[in-house]
């Protein structure tokens, strides 16, 4: 039986959410156990010593941050510049905290419109998409309805006393059928990472420089090679000579 509560819609959305979040959290277990990675929900203090709570984590055996992942679940899309933001505001601030991040990853599932998800995709998040019509099928597929107009208060009271009877088998079963569109790919992303040398060369596809003068300005420029942005960088530089010298 499903406990009361005050918003069921709510209710069945976090729960919905929960699900997803757990089994993508074994589909990543099993691929980074066997590299000797631990998988874990972690709160990471940033930079500014602000703390940002991580729904997925797989961390190095020095227990430093490698890759992030955060499933969010959004019903209606005039929420989701918040959410995307806070999501893009956390991963960035932890990438310049910890130097062992090599990937952050967003799991979005319902309604995100193509533009959030090209704002989230812009701070370097790896996304992945799971649609609104997937989960709402995949809901009835247990005849909980999840359907329901924003003014509806009794559909989702509905929804959340069906939810409440689901047996344990069967909220595993549901989340697994969730997860379908994304869980393969999360998972190969993920390995695919966590094998690979992180100090063998690469070709870089763009260079993002951050600047902060002694005017008190912040500048951010963004380059296609790694020459262009040093050349960038020196023209900042009083001592170019030196640095130049430094540089050979």
């Amino acid at each position: 039986m499903s406990r009361e509560v005050t918003n069921p819609g709510s209710a069945v959305g976090e729960a919905v959410g929960k699900l997803i979040e757990a089994d993508l959290t074994t589909a990543v277990r099993k691929v980074a156990g066997p590299l000797n990675y631990s998988v874990t929900s972690r709160t990471l203090p940033n930079h500014l010593k602000n703390r940002h709570q991580i729904d997925i984590v797989v961390s190095d055996p020095d227990s430093q941050p490698v890759i992030l992942i955060e499933p969010k679940y959004l019903r209606y899309k005039k929420h989701n510049w918040d959410k995307g933001s806070r999501l893009c505001i956390a991963h960035y601030s932890l990438r310049r905290t910890y130097p062992s991040i090599r990937k952050s990853i967003g799991v979005l599932a319902g309604e995100w419109t193509d533009a959030s998800v090209q704002f989230i995709q812009s701070f370097g998040v790896e996304t992945y998409r799971i649609p609104f019509d997937h989960i709402a099928d995949t809901l009835e597929q247990y005849d909980i309805p999840f359907r329901w107009d924003e003014k509806d208060t009794q559909t989702p009271k509905e929804a959340w006393r069906r939810f409440g009877r689901l047996s344990t088998e069967e909220q595993k079963a549901m989340a697994a059928a969730l997860t379908s569109p994304v869980r393969h790919l999360v998972a190969h992303s993920v390995e695919t990472t966590l094998r690979s040398d992180p100090n063998a060369p690469r070709r870089v596809e763009t260079v993002e420089l951050s600047i902060r003068t002694s005017e008190g300005e912040h500048l951010v420029y963004s380059f296609r090679s790694v020459s262009e942005a040093i050349r960038r960088l020196l023209t900042f530089v009083t001592d170019v000579e030196d640095l130049q010298r430094t540089l050979r």
